[in-house]
């Protein structure tokens, strides 16, 4: 897989958010892909042309923004370049949950990776929020996950404790990470860059989903010596950019 990733060096072309771009981009580089975020719309349906695969990140909305998006979605659908939507604070205000219902309704996304709160968003279900984390208590019903997944024909990640993926007639448990994943900013964001870079490699949307969720879980796993964050933040690009075949080979995937 990582020699693919390295001979390929695919393009992802991220319309992602501020808070979190650089390490997005340079998440994309330690797996061996090629980062590249490009949001004016006048390059943006230039720019899809070129990547290989396409991330779209609802952090940081704003007008230009949320047009990007539509336009470079719409793009890549009629391109056939894979997508991944990241619908980062989904639920958190009638602002987001009115544009993801305008997103889902136009685009087909190949990846949909979100936390509890924002998939239950998209599956139309109540939900509670804290910004762009989830509430204390949140569940979600997995047979309605597996349900979406199938009528949508999209993969979807529910990133958790233990993070869930499904396209409705497979799906995995993934139990790998560490709760400091979630003490620094942007690991989920990081996680698409991950998924989407095996999009752009050629891997299969399944596939990619699953190995570019892990890989974060691994490389938090083994970032994770109890140092400041400063260090494990650092700690997780160097282990993405170290992992080796061999470690990945040991992945042991619990399928429901």
């Amino acid at each position: 897989m990582l020699r693919t990733i390295e001979e390929k060096k695919p393009l992802i072309h991220h319309l992602t958010n501020t808070v979190t771009i650089n390490d997005c981009a340079n998440m994309t580089l330690a797996l061996g892909g090629s980062p590249v975020m490009a949001d004016d719309l006048l390059e943006v349906e230039e720019m899809v042309a070129l990547a290989d695969a396409v991330v779209i990140n609802t952090g940081t909305l704003n007008p230009a923004m949320r047009k990007a998006q539509l336009l470079a979605g719409k793009t890549a659908n009629r391109l056939g370049k894979p997508i991944i939507l990241d619908p980062v604070g989904a639920g958190a205000t009638t602002l987001r949950t009115d544009f993801m219902k305008e997103l889902m309704q136009q685009i087909q996304f190949t990846v949909i990776k979100g936390n509890v709160s924002e998939i239950k968003t998209l599956l139309g279900q109540a939900t509670t929020t804290k910004g762009v984390d989830v509430a204390e208590g949140e569940s979600l019903d997995l047979h309605a996950v597996r349900a979406f997944a199938a009528e949508s024909n999209q993969v979807i990640v529910v990133t958790g404790p233990v993070d869930f993926v499904t396209d409705g007639q497979h799906e995995l448990h993934l139990d790998v990470g560490t709760k400091r994943l979630g003490q620094v900013t942007g690991t989920g964001c990081m996680t698409a860059s991950l998924i989407a870079t095996l999009l752009g490699a050629g891997y299969a949307r399944f596939e990619a989903a699953a190995l570019g969720t892990y890989l974060m879980g691994k490389a938090g796993e083994q970032a994770d010596e109890k140092k400041g964050i400063g260090d494990f933040r650092t700690g997780l690009f160097n282990a993405v950019s170290l992992m080796t075949e061999e470690t990945l080979r040991e992945v042991h995937f619990n399928e429901a």
